[in-house]
């Protein structure tokens, strides 16, 4: 469990300053290594509060539940003002922005293949089928979107001076 000595106390016995048994329903979710989990848990929904909802809800969810409650306590401590409303709507911005982006790319390798070659191939739209690659222009913005793509993969897309998109 999270007790990692014999008398180790859970960060929520340690900040209520009581004895922390076998039977601490808090031990499991808040570790005594990490005592900001418990505080912003604590300050946002309170220890009733938080008692009330691991007893009312059926144990097998109990752990799910705590996830929730900890990473929105979390969230709400970070941005205070908008709490998770506004983590998803920061997010939200991210992923219209890069769908712009990413559209905008797409019709740039479109215009740079049909200035270079003429007219576009069937079935060229990224994947060099023509043989020529579209010259230094064309590679370059395949770069940009290989660097593109990735980042929206590994979830490292940062996009702050982009325009966002309308909420819809």
């Amino acid at each position: 469990m999270a007790k990692e000595g014999p008398n180790q106390a859970c960060a929520a016995c340690r900040f209520q300053r009581r004895k922390c048994g076998a039977e601490c329903q808090f031990a499991p979710y808040f570790p005594a290594d990490q005592p900001k989990l418990f505080e912003n848990a604590h300050s946002l929904f309170g220890v009733s509060n938080i008692l009330k909802i691991l007893s009312s809800i059926d144990p097998s969810l109990r752990s799910e539940a705590m996830r929730s409650i900890i990473y929105e306590s979390n969230i709400r401590a970070r941005f205070p003002v908008d709490g998770c409303a506004g983590a998803i709507r920061h997010l939200f911005n991210q992923l219209c922005t890069a769908q712009m982006e990413l559209a905008s790319l797409t019709e740039q390798i479109v215009s740079c293949h049909r200035s270079e070659n003429g007219a576009f191939p069937a079935g060229d739209v990224g994947d060099g089928g023509d043989g020529g690659g579209g010259g230094a222009a064309m590679s370059m913005l395949r770069k940009e979107i290989a660097v593109f793509s990735q980042n929206i993969h590994d979830g490292q897309l940062h996009l702050a001076s982009q325009q966002p998109c309308e909420n819809k």
